[in-house]
């Protein structure tokens, strides 16, 4: 074998050793959290949900109010995209709120347990410690 051959044996040798070496002694502590879970039981994400539904019938209302109105089509189908953008921010900013309640909690229960890794269910391997009830505690 020539000099270039060894060079390149050397390299994987010492890249494969690293890459195995890398995971010795590693001890990640691993939580899963299961997201549907809180979804059904929080009463804070309950409580979301009616500020949707809230708002959602606050925006029939006024699109039923506009209807009434002596406006063209092309009027009225203007004001159906501004309720229907309305809404779906509306509905953005209220899940990016849970989700950041729902992160916030699990940070703390990682920072007071330990964890190094927090997952949503399904996604985690075999070990992992389940924290969503103390999650649904946090919240609620």
């Amino acid at each position: 074998m020539g000099q270039p051959m060894w060079k390149k044996l050397a390299c994987i040798g010492l890249i494969m050793g690293t890459t195995i070496l890398s995971g010795c002694g590693n001890q990640e502590k691993v939580a899963v959290v299961d997201y549907q879970k809180i979804e059904m039981k929080s009463a804070k994400v309950q409580t979301i949900e009616k500020e949707i539904e809230a708002k959602n019938k606050e925006i029939g209302e006024h699109l039923s109010a506009v209807q009434q109105q002596d406006i063209s089509d092309e009027e009225l189908q203007q004001k159906y995209v501004e309720a229907q953008q309305e809404q779906a921010i509306f509905i953005q900013s209220k899940q990016k709120q849970l989700q950041s309640l729902i992160e916030a909690q699990c940070q703390k229960i990682a920072k007071d347990k330990g964890y190094t890794i927090i997952m949503r269910s399904g996604m985690v391997p075999d070990g992992a410690t389940d924290i969503t009830d103390e999650v649904l505690t946090g919240l609620d």
